[in-house]
């Protein structure tokens, strides 16, 4: 639990009135889930600058509210980890080409390798399923999150409409974690659909 009960969040899919109760409720469950190590690292937003430099190497502004998360949150390692805007090795926001360079391989081969090559083109890895070398991306151009499964078909599936639904869902499975039902799924299956989870966590 937290270090002040009163903090936790109830696990439960919020409602939100505005854009800064919503930011407000991310960092009740990244402080939530940081408080259930020893010694954890603390919240760190991100600067401004470094926000800035980073859309100048990529050539694209992000996503709204994953700048918005990274300048007042920051925090990497929660239930996934998210990738750093500073550069930093294995774990950097970079074109998805750039953070899985085995993806022309798995292109050689795939029967509309045009149609792919165009869309890999127009991601950018963002976030780090558990290290395994799936990645949550982001569309340059329509903001749209796609997850890229380098063992199974579909090679690249669109799950959410933006990156604020990604991001409350992992706030949502740092919750779970916080109240001690980080193997429960039901409430996952629940707002997101069997073929979603089977997808991302199988």
């Amino acid at each position: 639990m937290t270090s002040d009960d009163q903090a936790l969040p109830p696990l439960a899919w919020p409602a939100f009135t505005d854009e800064a109760e919503r930011l407000a409720w991310w960092r009740a469950c990244a402080q939530a889930y940081l408080d259930l190590w020893n010694n954890p690292p603390p919240i760190t937003p991100v600067k401004t600058l470094d926000v800035d430099a980073l859309e100048q190497r990529l050539g694209c502004a992000l996503p709204p509210l994953l700048r918005r998360y990274h300048e007042q949150i920051g925090t990497l390692d929660l239930a996934e980890r998210l990738c750093s805007v500073v550069p930093e090795k294995y774990a950097s926001i970079e074109p998805l080409l750039d953070a899985y360079p085995g993806i022309s391989d798995i292109l050689e081969d795939a029967p509309d390798a045009e149609q792919l090559s165009a869309l890999v083109d127009q991601l950018v890895a963002f976030g780090d399923y558990l290290g395994n070398g799936n990645l949550w991306c982001f569309h340059r151009e329509t903001g749209e999150v796609w997850y890229f499964d380098h063992d199974s078909s579909p090679m690249l599936t669109q799950i959410f409409s933006d990156t604020g639904q990604y991001l409350d869902v992992l706030m949502f499975k740092c919750l779970l974690a916080a109240h001690d039902e980080e193997d429960n799924e039901d409430l996952l299956r629940e707002h997101l659909g069997d073929e979603v989870v089977e997808k991302w966590m199988y």
